[in-house]
């Protein structure tokens, strides 16, 4: 009976232990780089290595001074790619000196994972090539309520701002955090890829990544993600000839972005799916 009862407890402790290590999820986190400077709200590009990519588990609040007052922001965060973050906030950053707090759901609690130096990141300017924006309706809820990060601080959330607030200019409100002003479309909704029938994915993405404002890696897999019958057994190295090959859509080509991450993305991807 003893015997019994110690191994259904040893074997309830396994398995509260590998539920929690499976919710430890991240085991890296940095800033990139910025696309803001003082005076400018906050937007920044996040480097990530986790197990789970499950943004449920992870918040970002921008913390900084305003005179005697410490000002914590929630800051909307969106996936780039699986080892890539966006995050954008609604309320200017003034203070030089503002630190990013990186808080994981671990267990069943929150906690505070790192804190990083925001502008000891490098900057880097907006283009039409490096601008992402965030689709607050991809936003997903919280596994639990997010405790205030800066005790007597006063608290904001990104989400639950309006670009009428007035705290955004106008500008940014309509170019960073509303989906109905996004700039006008690179490609057309519902259009198909001229292709000979030798053509490869390499050869259509050099042909369309200028036009779509990419690099090729990042056409490559923007084609496979918009086109995932077009593939045979879905293997990014075994595109048919066959299929009509739709226009990635604008989405989709905004989560590429930057040539040396889309390189490393493709690569690992072909290399997966080579090997199986």
């Amino acid at each position: 009976m003893s015997k019994g009862i110690i191994n259904r407890a040893v074997l309830a402790l396994s398995l509260f232990l590998f539920s929690f290590v499976a919710q430890a999820a991240l085991s890296h986190i940095s800033i990139n780089s910025r696309q803001f400077d003082v005076g400018q709200h906050p937007k920044i590009k996040l480097n990530i290595v986790a197990g789970k990519n499950d943004l449920s588990r992870i918040s970002l609040h921008l913390r900084q001074k305003n005179g005697s007052e410490e000002v914590v922001e929630e800051l909307m965060v969106q996936s780039i790619s699986g080892y890539m973050l966006f995050a954008i906030g609604v309320d200017d950053v003034r203070d030089p000196n503002a630190k990013l707090i990186v808080n994981e759901y671990k267990g069943n609690s929150w906690r505070q994972y790192a804190v990083l130096s925001v502008f000891d990141a490098p900057f880097i300017k907006v283009t039409d090539k490096t601008e992402v924006k965030i689709d607050s309706r991809h936003q997903l809820k919280k596994v639990a309520p997010i405790p205030n990060t800066g005790g007597k601080a006063q608290q904001t959330t990104a989400v639950e701002k309006t670009p009428n607030s007035s705290s955004v200019s106008a500008s940014s409100a309509s170019s960073t955090l509303s989906t109905q002003t996004l700039s006008t479309p690179i490609v057309n909704e519902g259009c198909t890829i001229e292709r000979d029938r030798s053509d490869t994915l390499w050869r259509i993405a050099s042909r369309y990544h200028k036009q779509w404002q990419t690099n090729v890696y990042g056409a490559m897999l923007a084609i496979y993600d918009a086109n995932p019958k077009a593939f045979s057994k879905q293997k990014i190295h075994l595109i048919r000839q066959d299929v009509t090959l739709m226009c990635p859509s604008q989405s989709q080509l905004n989560q590429y972005v930057n040539k040396i991450d889309d390189k490393a993305k493709f690569e690992g991807l072909e290399q997966q799916h080579t090997g199986n």
